[in-house]
């Protein structure tokens, strides 16, 4: 789309959205807080901007979410535990960042889980035995 600049908090108050895609464009800057009113997504895809920061731990309270993908930005630190909570998840996609640390065990909480893109990440560790027991099929990259 070639959109660029930040993400303008007002965008919070579209609390009705389900939906949400800006991937592909130029946006940078770390996530507004005021993004935590987003309460209805079940659809959210900020890849391939520049964003950058930490995954915001607000993130664990889209409850709704089936997909969620942050890839390539520039995102930084570790991949929060709070992303358990989206047990409706079916796809996280976040390859192509800056994130280290473990990969946290609350992944098995997604039982949901189809697709899961770490790649390109300083991550260790391993995914749990478990996530891969939960879906008949489940496709990965680390």
């Amino acid at each position: 789309m070639g959109l660029t600049g930040t993400i303008q908090p007002h965008l919070g108050n579209l609390s009705f959205l389900a939906w949400l895609d800006i991937r592909h464009n130029n946006f940078h800057g770390p996530l507004p807080v005021d993004l935590a009113n987003l309460r209805r997504l079940k659809h959210l895809n900020f890849g391939n901007n520049s964003f950058c920061g930490e995954i915001p731990s607000w993130f664990g309270s889209f409850t709704k979410l089936q997909s969620l993908f942050l890839f390539s930005n520039n995102f930084t630190g570790v991949i929060l535990s709070t992303l358990g909570n989206l047990s409706k998840l079916e796809m996280l996609s976040l390859y192509h960042n800056g994130f280290k640390g473990q990969i946290p065990t609350a992944v098995e909480n997604l039982s949901n889980l189809k697709y899961l893109y770490l790649q390109n990440n300083q991550l260790s560790g391993y995914v749990p035995f478990s996530i891969f027991s939960m879906s008949s099929s489940i496709e990965y990259w680390f």
